[in-house]
């Protein structure tokens, strides 16, 4: 948006352009990851029921009762909170690059890659601080 002068139409308008792209795609982002890591989770839980189904014939209230015993809130909320983390350090630093590229698609193509290649790097940093941070905060998940 910052090469086809849309940013600077933004700000013409009297509108806040970083409100407008940047704020709004971190609250995105943040709603977004958690939701989205929660659907990948019950997908997973259907797809064991499915392969334990046709090998064994077992029941899905057997499997559910078995797979959710072993799950506690402790096990669940700081994953799901991680990927708040997750979500929000993607946004702030995509939008980031984006909002700063210049010279035309090649730079947007720069952008973008530069975008996908720190967030990568970012999150591996962060995932080890957030792993160290929750075995602190919740000493019962480490068994």
């Amino acid at each position: 948006m910052r090469v086809t002068e849309q940013i600077d139409a933004l700000e013409a308008s009297a509108v806040d352009a970083f409100k407008y792209l940047v704020v709004t795609r971190a609250i995105a982002c943040v709603i977004a990851l958690p939701i989205l890591t929660t659907v990948m989770n019950f997908s997973g839980i259907l797809g064991g029921y499915l392969a334990e189904a046709a090998i064994s014939g077992m029941s899905l209230r057997l499997y559910l009762q078995r797979a959710f015993s072993l799950i506690d809130y402790a096990d669940y909320v700081p994953a799901t909170l991680k990927t708040m983390v997750f979500g929000f350090l993607i946004a702030v630093v995509s939008s980031y690059l984006g909002y700063t590229t210049n010279q035309g698609t090649e730079g947007v193509g720069r952008a973008s890659t530069r975008a996908v290649v720190f967030s990568s790097m970012a999150l591996i940093v962060i995932n080890v601080v957030l792993v160290k941070l929750i075995f602190f905060l919740f000493p019962t998940s480490l068994t």
